[in-house]
Parts: C-alpha cells; sequence; structure tokens
C-alpha cells in the first residue's frame, strides 16, 4: 500500500511539472538562459532566471571595443564597460497574442567600470594624437526600458531586442588635456543641455540565448 502511495505521488509531481513546463512555455516569455548580445553598450554577455511565470532576474555584462573613429571632422574613441542587475515583468502574462507572450517591462541599474569619451586634436586619425580633452559620464546609472523577448529560433536558442535608458545621477564632467581652460564653461553647459545628456543613456540591444528547457 505504501509502495501503491508513494508511485502515485510520483506520478502526480510528475504530471504537475510537466503541465506547468507545458504553461510556462506556452505562456511565459522567460526561461533559464546563457546568452550574447550586442548594441549601444557593445558587445556582451548575460544570463537569466525566472522568478515565477511573469517575473524574471537578469544579469548582463558589456564592454564597448575602443579604438579611435573619425566623423565629422573630429577624432574620438569611446570607452565604455558594466555591469547591470534588471528585474524583468510580463504585463500580459497569461494572454495568448504573441505581444502578451513576448512583451517585457524591465527596470534595474548598471554601474559603469569605464564610461567616458576621448576627443583627439585634429580632425584625421594619426599616429600619437595629443589628447583634447575628455568627457566623462556618471558611473551608476538605474534603467528602465521595454522590449521583446523568448522570441524563438529554434528549440534551444531565442531571439530578444531591449530598449530602454540609463538615467544619469551626475552631471557631466570635462576633463582637459590641450584644450583651452577659457572654453570648459561653455562646454560642460553644452554637454549638459539636452539632447547632449540624453544620448549617452539611451540603449538598443539585440541578444540570442541558449535556454536550459
Amino acid at each position: 500500500m505504501r509502495k501503491k502511495i508513494v508511485v502515485f505521488l510520483f506520478g502526480a509531481v510528475l504530471s504537475f511539472n510537466c503541465v506547468y513546463a507545458q504553461i510556462w512555455k506556452e505562456y511565459s516569455s522567460f526561461n533559464p538562459f546563457v546568452g550574447v548580445q550586442l548594441g549601444a553598450q557593445g558587445i556582451g554577455i548575460e544570463g537569466g532566471y525566472p522568478l515565477s511565470e511573469s517575473f524574471n532576474a537578469r544579469l548582463t555584462a558589456n564592454f564597448f571595443p575602443s579604438s579611435k573613429m573619425a566623423w565629422d571632422n573630429k577624432v574620438f574613441s569611446l570607452h565604455r564597460s558594466n555591469i547591470v542587475l534588471l528585474a524583468d515583468w510580463q504585463p500580459l502574462y497569461g494572454r495568448e497574442s504573441w505581444i502578451a507572450r513576448k512583451w517585457i517591462v524591465s527596470a534595474g541599474a548598471g554601474y559603469y567600470f569605464d564610461n567616458k569619451l576621448e576627443r583627439f586634436l585634429g580632425s584625421s586619425k594619426e599616429p600619437n594624437q595629443l589628447k583634447d580633452y575628455d568627457v566623462e559620464w556618471s558611473q551608476f546609472r538605474p534603467y528602465i526600458g521595454t522590449g521583446l523577448n523568448g522570441i524563438k529560433l529554434s528549440q534551444r536558442f531565442n531571439f530578444a531586442v531591449n530598449v530602454g535608458y540609463f538615467i544619469p545621477t551626475e552631471a557631466t564632467k570635462v576633463v582637459l588635456h590641450e584644450k583651452d581652460p577659457e572654453g570648459l564653461p561653455s562646454l560642460e553647459d553644452k554637454l549638459n543641455s539636452f539632447p547632449n545628456n540624453a544620448v549617452p543613456g539611451l540603449n538598443i540591444q539585440v541578444g540570442i540565448s541558449y535556454i536550459f528547457f
């Protein structure tokens, strides 16, 4: 009798898990995953784990490969690397439409180990080029965003796209090298005025992930 009860309970739990997993797959945007991503924050890796059917925790690390770039007769180099912790919410969980099963809202914060732009003298790239000045942006930034998650590429691979904004917590700073100090106040005013102060926080990323079930 005891064996029958154990077998029955085991079968019931197994059946429940199978049904639960099926519902999760059908309606939830989230699965345990690891993946790679590419976007405004550079190239990165990320991992996530569902906290429930409609909530997910996600950790990402990004690095922007820095090199001199010439654009609009200006020479500059962007240095950016960060780690970001996010909570994702699927507001329409349980509804059957495609958008309800993919749309998410995200909130969290990022810490930048490096977040600056180097501006060089001259209008074209040259070896041993002197720096004119550095533009430094705040390192700690709360984040809010939205996106589409869990877009199936195959049984084990998903695609995602996220857009959002890293909110600055400090004013933009300028570190002078060769630039005339008399121009510092007007340059700082320009960089801390819209839209120049908003652009560094903009985020758009696409990613491919491997899901575990």
